[in-house]
């Protein structure tokens, strides 16, 4: 998993803002719902003060990322961008393990 250096930057504000400099990003997946760019799968964001205790915690250039075992090998390789348009502002998830041949959103 990567970030880009725009989400490097937005999530460090976040992280000074709501005075969480040392807690853990959770990144969830939910089955359903989702754009067909994402597989079908929506994906939430969260900080949390320390992980649970079947967690996978990984170090990603300083950000200590934090997800379920059964989600960790679905968001291997992902790159986590920020994305400002008319249609969207927030942290995006672009996931190789997905296949969207059928997406129709624009939100590549």
């Amino acid at each position: 998993m990567n970030f880009t250096p725009l989400a490097r930057q937005r999530l460090g504000e976040v992280l000074e803002t709501e005075k969480a400099a040392e807690s853990f990003l959770r990144i969830e997946v939910y089955q359903g719902g989702g754009c067909a760019c994402s597989g079908g799968y929506r994906y939430a964001l969260s900080l949390e003060a320390q992980p649970g205790q079947s967690d996978i915690v990984e170090d990603v250039g300083g950000l200590k990322v934090v997800t379920g075992k059964a989600e960790a090998d679905l968001i291997r390789g992902s790159k986590i961008d920020f994305v400002e348009s008319l249609q969207r502002t927030g942290f995006k998830i672009e996931n190789p393990n997905v296949h969207a041949e059928a997406c129709g959103c624009g939100g590549h």
